[in-house]
């Protein structure tokens, strides 16, 4: 039988989700019109992205919970691709260029990589947030989820898949 303290904790685990869920299906707020500095490519506007399923993962080159998410986004970029996926890599406004550069080739990643210059950092509110921050766009340019630090690799699958399924 469950003690009193565990049920609470319980109720207050399955609330905790339930609010996750509800921010994920819930009303959606316009992704800011930021434009990106893509590492040896042309630049590329959110709303130039429009139809598509969007990660746009903010990430540094000294955070080793990055590395981590990086491999599991350049999975999921290569298997919904095809679908409407696209994943943006933003680095930090203070990592330098090169060593920008540097991570995405020794990396081999399958998306662009854009450089911050300070406004897509302001443009989502990221405040004095640590990367990795994960946002995740549906089709119409809309945020529907913000994950901060390291996300689930299921649970992030499962967000995709069900952003993929839904048309604007």
């Amino acid at each position: 039988m469950m003690s009193r303290g565990h049920k609470l904790i319980l109720l207050l685990a399955v609330l905790a989700m339930s609010g996750a869920m509800l921010t994920f299906l819930g009303k959606r707020q316009a992704a800011p019109a930021v434009e990106l500095k893509v590492l040896g490519a042309p630049g590329v506007s959110l709303a130039q992205l429009r139809g598509k399923v969007v990660i746009l993962q903010f990430w540094a080159t000294t955070c080793g919970d990055c590395d981590h998410t990086l491999a599991e986004l350049a999975q999921l970029h290569r298997r919904y691709q095809a679908r409407g996926l696209e994943t943006l890599a933003v680095a930090m406004v203070y990592d330098q260029p090169r060593q920008v550069a540097s991570y995405a080739y020794a990396n081999s990643l399958p998306f662009r990589v854009a450089q911050d210059d300070g406004s897509a950092a302001r443009g989502f509110a990221l405040g004095s947030a640590n990367p990795p921050l994960t946002f995740l766009l549906d089709r119409s340019g809309r945020i529907a989820q913000r994950l901060p630090g390291k996300p689930d690799p299921g649970r992030l699958r499962a967000m995709v898949e069900k952003l993929l399924a839904e048309r604007p």
